[in-house]
Formats: structure tokens, C-alpha cells, sequence
């Protein structure tokens, strides 16, 4: 947090809070199911009141989310796509009354009530403050290099919990979108602790899409074991499965479409990454 004198004309109103995640919903109300989903440890935050008009103020508030995975994945569900840079931390986004970046496991929120010309750029002033404290270089999460350059849909990546298009059997991993051929296809990497456990959710996988009527074929295209189907919503797919990691490209015209991508990734997945 911004310590006394460090925003020039501007302190700390009372004193700086904490709640974790039995409390947070006293804060955040109906938000905080979202917050914790993500894997929310501790927030800590502050109001900062402008010391020549007490009507202008600001409130920061930092949130350890326990993982990069999990700041980043915090950080674009709240992101509109189209949103410009602010160039703080890893990524950022906002406006004169309103800021929001991350950097390694912190997720941070300013918000404030300024209407007068000269504290216009406070809050952003104040979002450089704090991402300097935080120690360590302003990256994406290592993850996220997994998803090839070529073709991809700049700012598309995502961290999804609670299920990768929908299926509980992939509770959590990263996401991103492709052009090919005129389209945009998706790819997935589900994460789990071990390799057993991926093999299990791609067993599931196999067996939801027979329960359909839409059985898998086996397929050679890539990691230890694939299949190629059809999946309502979600046209053609191919799905492998890679030590501890399921990965599959969606929105398919045909799987051979999406072939190159699911090797490409399984190559960049080797040696496998952390979660956190």
C-alpha cells in the first residue's frame, strides 16, 4: 500500500483493511463467490482521501490470489477485450476514475470519486505506485506460452475455473482462439495434479460424447493418447492427453484442422509447467 506522503496532496483515510475468504463477502457482497472461485487468499486495501478537498478519494484494493494463473485468469474476467493498456504491471486496463492490473499472484482494483482536473491521473499514478512495490518483472503467466504466436488472437488467452466448456471432468485451465482458414477455433489445456488424473478426464471426456450418441474415434494425431468427435455446440474437436495435461482444439470444419495446433502445443508443453 502507498505509505504516507508517497501520492503528493493525498493520505490514508482510518486505517487499511484485510478479509480473507470467510469475510469477504461482507465487502464484496455476491462477488466474492467469483473472487474465491479463482483461489483467493487475503485482500488488503485502503481509502485515500485528496487533502485539499476531502470530497475526491480513492480506494486501492490488492488481492492475493494465491497464484499467477489465478491473478491473470481474476484480471480478464473482468476485462473488456477492447480496452487499451494502461502499460502497469503485467497488463492493465481503466479510465480517470477507475484502474485495474496484475502482476505475479496480486490482482489490484483503484477505484475513485474525482471530478476535479488536477487529480485526474491519481489513480493511475497511484496503480504505478503500487505494481512498483510489488518485487519480481511484470510477465504473464508461464502457461501461456504454450499457445503458439502464429494465427492467435491477440488477447484472447484466458484462465477459466468451474469447467473448460463447461465439463466438470476439465475443472481448470487456460484457453485461447486461433484463426484458420477465415474461422476462429479454440484450443484448451486442461491442468491437473498428475498424469493419472488427465488420463481419467479423458476417459470421461470419451464417455460424455458416447453418452451423446457422438462416440470418439481414436485418433494417432498427437501426446499419449487422442480422439477425434463431434461435440454439440462445439462442432468438430480433437482432444489428447500429455502427462498431466488434456488438450483440445474446438469449432473444428474437420479435425485435420486443428491437428498442427494440438501437436504444436503438446511440443510446448514438454517439459510440463507448474500450476502455480
Amino acid at each position: 500500500m502507498p505509505g504516507a506522503h508517497e501520492i503528493s496532496g493525498w493520505q490514508m483515510q482510518g486505517a487499511a483493511y484485510t478479509y480473507q475468504p470467510g469475510n469477504l463477502y461482507q465487502y464484496i457482497n455476491g462477488a466474492a463467490d467469483q473472487v474465491i472461485a479463482y483461489g483467493f487468499k487475503k485482500l488488503c486495501g485502503a481509502e485515500y482521501i485528496c487533502t485539499t478537498d476531502t470530497q475526491e478519494s480513492l480506494v486501492i484494493d490488492i488481492y492475493d490470489m494465491g497464484s499467477d494463473l489465478s491473478a491473470f485468469g481474476m484480471f480478464t474476467s473482468k476485462k473488456d477485450p477492447a480496452s487499451a493498456s494502461l502499460g502497469i504491471g503485467a497488463e492493465s486496463f481503466g479510465n480517470e476514475q477507475y484502474v485495474a492490473f496484475y502482476k505475479k499472484h496480486f490482482y489490484v482494483e483503484i477505484q475513485s470519486r474525482i471530478s476535479a482536473e488536477k487529480n485526474r491521473l491519481i489513480p493511475q499514478q497511484a496503480a504505478r505506485l503500487v505494481a512498483q512495490k510489488i518485487p519480481g518483472p511484470s510477465m504473464q503467466p508461464a502457461l501461456l506460452r504454450v499457445f503458439p504466436a502464429a494465427d492467435k488472437v491477440g488477447g484472447s488467452e484466458n484462465y477459466i475455473v468451474g469447467g473448460i466448456l463447461g465439463h466438470a471432468f476439465l475443472p481448470q485451465g487456460v484457453v485461447s482462439e486461433y484463426r484458420s482458414n477465415g474461422a476462429v477455433i479454440k484450443a484448451f489445456v486442461a491442468l491437473f495434479q498428475s498424469s493419472s488424473g488427465a488420463q481419467a478426464a479423458f476417459e470421461q471426456y470419451k464417455q460424455f460424447l458416447s453418452a451423446l450418441g457422438k462416440p470418439a474415434a481414436q485418433s494417432n494425431a498427437a501426446g499419449e493418447r487422442s480422439f477425434s468427435a463431434q461435440e454439440p455446440y462445439h462442432n468438430n474437436i480433437i482432444v489428447a492427453q500429455q502427462g498431466r495435461f488434456v488438450v483440445g482444439i474446438t469449432e473444428l470444419s474437420s479435425p485435420q484442422q486443428g491437428t498442427l495446433l494440438l501437436k504444436n502445443i503438446i511440443k510446448n508443453l514438454k517439459p510440463p509447467h507448474k500450476l502455480q
